[in-house]
């Protein structure tokens, strides 16, 4: 897409418009929200017009903006949300799938602050990443040594896999006081 006023002309949905197949981002209810405030830009020598709504979700009161248009000839519509639903659906195609599923379940327990699963989750897919890749050892810090040692694990992927390594651990000393450090060095974990 090049500019907004192509929202919708080549690629977009059948329908009336987006507010049928937004999901709410707070709760995830879908194709309960109403409009509580619209607002359109008129293409200059043109039909085509960019609405701007804000819609409550019917459920827990939520509010999400969209842009929205019909195409130039009115059978299909796209749109854009913010804020939009945050899913952990998925992995990664190009990842081995153990190693996706195990990541996955990790950031799904981070999501929901359960601290120790998420780290024995994240600890499990790194070790499963790091036997992808054909690693040797009796223990994960074995296994993330020989690999720095190849040059496969650059420093600073060394240096995050120990701490993913002694998170996991040492996940029931660290986790059981949930202290502002802990949480934010789980985060950076997960994020980087």
């Amino acid at each position: 897409m090049n500019s907004w006023w192509s929202l919708g002309d080549h690629s977009g949905y059948y329908g009336e418009g987006p507010i049928h197949r937004i999901a709410c981002p707070f709760c995830m209810e879908e194709d309960n929200f109403k409009t509580v405030a619209h607002f359109e830009k008129k293409k200059a020598n043109s039909e085509k017009r960019l609405n701007f709504d804000t819609l409550e979700c019917g459920n827990c009161k939520g509010y999400v903006m969209t842009l929205w248009s019909r195409g130039e000839y009115g059978e299909l519509y796209d749109c854009r949300v913010l804020p939009w639903p945050i899913r952990l659906e998925s992995h990664p195609e190009h990842w081995p799938s153990d190693v996706g599923r195990y990541w996955l379940q990790a950031k799904k327990n981070l999501k929901d602050e359960n601290w120790d699963a998420a780290v024995l989750m994240a600890r499990s897919a790194l070790q499963l990443a790091l036997r992808d890749k054909k690693a040797k050892g009796k223990t994960l810090k074995e296994e993330i040594e020989d690999l720095a040692a190849k040059g496969i694990l650059p420093p600073i992927v060394k240096d995050w896999s120990h701490e993913v390594r002694e998170l996991g651990n040492d996940s029931a000393t660290l986790l059981r006081d949930k202290t502002p450090p802990v949480l934010m060095m789980l985060r950076m974990l997960f994020n980087f």
